[in-house]
């Protein structure tokens, strides 16, 4: 499973804009309530929320090591284990985990990012216990062959090929190299051509060995399931594993631009793609939360303040949104079109006219309200299914705490104009910013 290009798509300093999100009372109207969670004693965590009423049950479990851990010269690595983790083991054979999956009507899968890679079986819930087991025996005794890593490097290369093929998620690549220069969160997580010629079965065995630790892991578990039996079962899997120290992480102050960084491509394309993109905090902060709202009310739905001025009115745009995307560390927001390539210039100075009025003008009463009603909405949506749940509790207790997920309604309800505002004027600006543009050849 890739992430998509707009996604729902990262640093703690001392002032108040950026104190953790999360600390505040438990929301006794999250709908995430009742949610379960235990610490083995080597310090995995184990997050249980029961659905009694869905028949399908999510087991994912997640590693605090993503592209951002890659070592020098071996970009794409912690990739890597999306394509071998499931690949074989010594009591199960090449193709007996997707068989015995796949034979109660499951399915699996992976995904990797900067921060972290996670792993998914989903299953109906009668086989959670089956499931558990599995991808523990994957997650701790995988082989990683030599055959099967050679195999699946030329299927990563096409991945790359693919990624590079499509104009929507090249932008942003290019945009994330200018927007983050010099830090882990430039990397683009697939790794490059060349140093994917550098992994091996050594290399994948030491990076396991310092990452795949119960303290750097996360337990999810989704569906129509009981708490008691999970954490049971999650004991005897896993609680025999050492914990580890960790190798240090990098501290990622967020970048500060001080002029416009214009990146552009010519391709065989018939119209342009633009992305106007600005460094952000991340995103188990206050100022994610503006963030989030300010992207709602500028460019997601047709209310939305460009859709209406640039699609609606002036039609110069064929599809246009805004987004905040938040990491471990730092974080993206950012404007994104398709575009005929004689409208690109009317339509950047229209989208930075935009970013102007949020930071002069406090946002009205009533795009605040819509604002909230779209992301409640959004919230409840993807949480109807046990994967959504399962990824929305992972991600959440991985950057911080799964509180901020349960009371991530009760979050953004709390946001005001004022806060917009000053989010606004602390990480958006006319002035400063990243434009990438990929055009038609010739234009």
């Amino acid at each position: 499973m890739k992430r998509k290009f707009v996604s729902g798509f990262l640093i703690v300093v001392l002032v108040l804009s950026t104190v953790p999100a999360f600390a505040l009372p438990v929301d006794p109207d999250s709908p995430l309530i009742p949610i379960a969670m235990r610490v083995l004693d080597n310090g995995m965590r184990i997050i249980v929320k029961e659905i009694s009423t869905y028949p399908i049950a999510t087991v994912n479990v997640w590693v605090g090591a993503g592209a951002k851990d890659d070592p020098p010269g071996l970009s794409g690595l912690a990739h890597f284990f999306e394509h071998l983790t499931f690949k074989g083991t010594p009591s199960r054979p090449r193709g007996q985990i997707a068989y015995e999956v796949e034979s109660v009507g499951g399915y699996l899968n992976a995904m990797t990012s900067l921060d972290f890679t996670t792993y998914f079986i989903v299953v109906p819930s009668d086989y959670a216990g089956l499931a558990m087991e599995i991808q523990a025996d994957a997650l701790r005794n995988s082989l990683f062959e030599p055959g099967e890593i050679d195999q699946e490097r030329y299927v990563i290369h096409e991945e790359i090929r693919l990624r590079q093929d499509s104009p929507q998620t090249h932008l942003l690549d290019m945009v994330l190299a200018h927007l983050f220069p010099g830090t882990p969160y430039a990397k683009q997580p697939i790794g490059t051509f060349e140093e994917l010629a550098n992994v091996d079965r050594n290399a994948m065995v030491d990076f396991h060995a310092q990452y795949y630790v119960p303290n750097n892991m996360v337990l999810v578990v989704a569906g129509n399931v009981s708490a008691k039996e999970i954490f049971a079962q999650a004991e005897e899997l896993y609680g025999d594993m050492e914990p580890k120290a960790l190798p240090p992480s990098q501290y990622i102050p967020i970048p500060k631009l001080d002029s416009v960084i214009t990146v552009d491509e010519e391709r065989e394309v018939s119209q342009s793609y633009v992305f106007i993109g600005y460094p952000a905090p991340g995103l188990n902060t206050r100022d994610a939360a503006a963030l989030t709202m300010a992207s709602v009310i500028l460019g997601q739905g047709r209310a939305s303040r460009l859709y209406r001025a640039v699609v609606e009115e002036e039609q110069l745009v064929n599809d246009v949104t805004a987004l905040y995307d938040g990491f471990a560390d730092i974080g993206l927001f950012g404007i994104y079109g398709e575009v005929p390539s004689e409208n690109v210039e009317r339509f950047t100075a229209a989208a930075l006219a935009e970013i102007a009025r949020l930071q002069e003008e406090l946002v009205t009463e009533e795009e605040l309200a819509r604002a909230k009603t779209v992301a409640r909405s959004s919230l409840a949506f993807s949480n109807q299914s046990s994967d959504n749940v399962a990824v929305f509790l992972g991600i959440r207790e991985l950057y911080g705490s799964v509180m901020e997920a349960v009371n991530q309604i009760a979050i953004l309800e709390q946001v005001t104009a004022e806060d917009i505002q000053r989010a606004a004027q602390s990480y958006l600006s006319s002035q400063a910013y990243v434009l990438g543009h990929i055009r038609p050849e010739g234009r």
